[in-house]
């Protein structure tokens, strides 16, 4: 496996194996490559600067899916429902 790291394109690749042509995938700021069986060849972060950036910044935060998508969930909530599972606890020792 080679990490590689391209200032020049703002880009980093992890190859496990070489790669030839166009990324199979390109999604968002990802490219990926993979072989006739599947296997992930190499995978590219481009603006990989940006993107460790964003990512520093939003560790706390979890992007939610499904149902849940675009729901925030603040402290202020966390620390209401933390409550009133205490609550419900003491009430029940």
């Amino acid at each position: 496996m080679k990490i590689q790291y391209k200032p020049s394109s703002d880009e980093l690749f992890f190859i496990n194996r070489p790669v030839i042509g166009s990324p199979n995938k390109e999604v968002g700021h990802f490219k990926l490559w993979w072989d006739d069986e599947g296997t992930i060849c190499a995978l590219a972060i481009t603006d990989y600067t940006g993107e460790s950036e964003e990512f520093r910044k939003n560790l706390h935060i979890v992007q939610l899916g499904g149902i849940w998508k675009g729901t925030t969930i603040s402290d202020e909530d966390i620390r209401e429902t933390r409550k009133e599972l205490l609550k419900i606890l003491e009430e029940k020792w």
